[in-house]
């Protein structure tokens, strides 16, 4: 029927297999040949196919496109059949099919060296950043395997060329030097995938950890490859371009070469003395020279010192701690370590001085003992200009030593062991006060027995040079004399195995068992000495007691009976200055008799310290007991003698006396004397002393209740 059968489906009627193949493969071969001829003869239509396609499609003329697309769809509509919604898209155009792009990521990694366990301080940083290590930025795909990674980061990093093994590592939460946990790799090694997992797509910082070799952190050359792509900065010296962390190491080195150039070419050799002296002042010193005596050139030449090849700028950086020879060096070199910039601020009250005292030194934020100590006494009116500063560290001393330390005292005492004391580092805080002590004019803590004292200087003590006289816990010395009369040590077997004596219990070993209580009784006690050490690295005392362990022995350790660092009567009346009427007067009888009571006073004062040596100087509540370092304390805020010779010789304590008492204030029937501890002055009210009876009373309620710095 001519191009009307094209419009027709072929008609099959359950044919066998061979015949619907032949069928299918005609049908197929006469499509393509219809398609052919359309495209050959795109302007040709069937007049019939056009009068019955007019005849059916309201007069719309069809297109041979559209015949061919009708076809094919009718043929074939599972492929040419267009569809909507979720399945629209054809089988064969799936994107499943479509390889799929891997999108990058930018990461950072942070190259350290063997062993490294915690993220680098600020001073690492800058050290592992001259030597070429340090952070960088890398761009990675999902798809990149771990040797395409390790290319990458030795390409960064030249230094990595020929490292077996390394390991990521990323940081823990938390501020400050964090902990670095290590990253275990896959079955791949460390993929692109797996990184962009573990850094949550870059956003984490990653630190790469060598695992055998250590990696070489001297500083890079300006111009070394890893420097390459990173900003640069001229040196405004010798104008040389570098990277800025190498120019911050650079312009130091620089600075003084030129400096140093400078000097050297500002210096002019004298052709008389031949001494070295600046330019601008060799004409005046030459037209002097030849006329100076010999003695004037000696003395020139140890300012300007010259020698054959050149001339040397004169230097006086020898080590100061070589030149201490006496403690008064040792005290005036620790005070001028003292940083005065800033305060060292104590607010305290008097109650429970001492361990108040340990927790607000601990407390103390915005100041550090290496800094003037500046003391207030809380509800008081006393400014700190020295003498609360003084007091302070004086109740802090004897607080300690009746507290952190036991033993008689003669020979030294030696640190109690106390588990709570150590984790509160009370010990350490006591370290710290004997530092500031004795730089800001404190007294020194010579209450150590010499093994102590050993420790602190050389960190170690000798063991077998102990003996029993230097054990002061009491449960010990108890033992020890328990072994030294039993005749039966059956009882005593379980006291002497828990000080780690392993030997046979029998009397013949009692020497053995002695020196292992010994032993055992002193070693337990160097972790208090420890921490006590670590307190004294403050301005270097550590390093000087060990330089010079025998000049600074008496500082710590108590002298013979023949040591006069303590007052007495006698001392405290030659250092009195008073401020007396004329001579001849009435006013000046009474204030010599004032004066010979307050001798007698303190001479009772010390024959009753010498029945009783242990003072108490307690808490406000409970009354000190009487002495002449306690008068002292009252009169100066110290019990002691100054340490420094300068300060000694200066160190007066001024009397006045107040007459008109009475004339203005007529009512009143008592007056106590007057005390300025800043100035070191007192103030007698002489009609209230009248004889030593009425002058013993006054003083001692006036030294007993008058403790505190009630008036400025």
């Amino acid at each position: 029927m001519g191009n009307t059968t094209n419009c027709k489906a072929v008609q099959i009627h359950a044919p066998g297999e061979p015949e619907l193949e032949a069928r299918v493969i005609t049908a197929a071969q006469d499509i393509i040949n219809r398609l052919a001829q359309s495209l050959q003869q795109p302007n040709t239509t069937c007049i019939p196919n056009a009068e019955h396609s007019h005849e059916h499609s309201g007069g719309q003329a069809q297109t041979p496109k559209d015949t061919v697309q009708t076809e094919m769809a009718r043929s074939f509509p599972g492929f040419f059949t267009k569809k909507r919604g979720k399945n629209r898209f054809s089988p064969l155009q799936s994107s499943a099919l479509r390889p799929k792009s891997s999108k990058p990521f930018s990461v950072y990694i942070y190259l350290v060296n063997k062993g490294c366990t915690n993220t680098p301080s600020a001073t690492e940083e800058l050290q592992l950043s001259q030597a070429g290590l340090g952070k960088r930025s890398l761009i990675l795909t999902d798809d990149m395997s771990h040797t395409v990674i390790n290319k990458m980061i030795t390409e960064e990093y030249p230094k990595m060329d020929g490292v077996q093994g390394w390991l990521l590592h990323k940081s823990s939460g938390g501020q400050g030097r964090r902990k670095l946990v290590a990253i275990p790799p896959d079955v791949n090694g460390y993929t692109g995938r797996l990184i962009r997992n573990v850094s949550s797509a870059g956003k984490t910082l990653l630190y790469v950890v060598p695992l055998q070799q250590d990696l070489d952190l001297t500083p890079l050359p300006s111009d070394a490859a890893e420097f390459q792509t990173m900003p640069k900065a001229s040196c405004q010296v010798c104008k040389e371009s570098m990277p800025l962390h190498i120019l911050a190491l650079h312009v130091n080195n620089c600075v003084k070469s030129q400096s140093t150039e400078e000097e050297d070419e500002d210096m002019k050799e004298c052709p008389i003395c031949l001494c070295c002296f600046p330019v601008n002042e060799i004409a005046q010193h030459a037209s002097l020279c030849g006329e100076r005596p010999e003695d004037t050139s000696t003395h020139m030449t140890d300012v300007y010192v010259s020698t054959d090849s050149e001339c040397s700028v004169p230097s006086n950086r020898t080590d100061p701690l070589t030149d201490l020879v006496s403690e008064a060096d040792v005290l005036q070199w620790l005070s001028s370590q003292v940083d005065t910039s800033k305060d060292f601020r104590i607010c305290i009250t008097r109650n429970d001085l001492v361990q108040r005292g340990f927790i607000q030194w601990q407390r103390q934020k915005k100041g550090s003992p290496v800094n003037k100590l500046h003391v207030t006494f809380i509800g008081e009116a006393g400014i700190d200009t020295g003498a609360l500063s003084k007091e302070f560290l004086t109740e802090m001393m004897h607080g300690i030593e009746t507290r952190l330390f036991e033993g008689s005292g003669k020979k030294g005492k030696s640190p109690v062991y106390s588990i709570s004391d150590l984790e509160n580092s009370f010990y350490r805080t006591a370290g710290e006060v004997f530092s500031v002590s004795l730089a800001q004019g404190g007294p020194p803590p010579c209450f150590l027995r010499s093994w102590c004292y050993q420790f602190l200087a050389t960190g170690n003590f000798d063991a077998l040079q102990l003996t029993k006289d230097d054990v002061d816990d009491t449960e010990y010395r108890s033992l020890i004399e328990k072994v030294e009369v039993a005749d039966n040590l059956t009882d005593l077997t379980e006291d002497i195995v828990s000080c780690g004596y392993t030997g046979l219990v029998k009397l013949d070993k009692r020497d053995r068992i002695i020196r292992s209580i010994v032993v055992h009784a002193t070693v337990r006690l160097t972790p208090m000495l420890q921490q006590i050490r670590n307190g004294m690295k403050i301005y270097n005392l550590l390093e000087v007691i060990g330089r010079h362990e025998s000049l600074c022995s008496n500082l710590f350790v108590p002298r013979d009976e023949n040591d006069d660092t303590a007052p007495d009567a006698d001392y405290l009346m030659s250092i009195l200055e008073p401020e007396l009427s004329e001579r001849g007067s009435p006013r000046h009888a009474k204030e010599n008799a004032i004066i010979n009571f307050f001798q007698d006073f303190l001479e009772n004062l010390e024959n009753l310290q010498d029945q009783d040596q242990e003072e108490h100087w307690n808490s406000k509540h409970q009354p000190p007991r009487m002495s002449v370092p306690a008068i002292m304390q009252w009169l100066t805020g110290q019990r002691h003698k100054p340490c420094l010779p300068s300060e000694r010789a200066n160190f007066k304590i001024h009397v006045r006396f107040e007459h008109q008492c009475k004339d203005t204030m007529p009512e009143h029937y008592i007056c106590y004397p007057l005390v300025s501890a800043c100035t070191n002055t007192i103030f007698f009210p002489v009609a209230h002393m009248n004889s030593y009876t009425e002058f013993t009373e006054v003083m001692t309620t006036a030294v007993t209740m008058g403790r505190d710095f009630s008036r400025v």
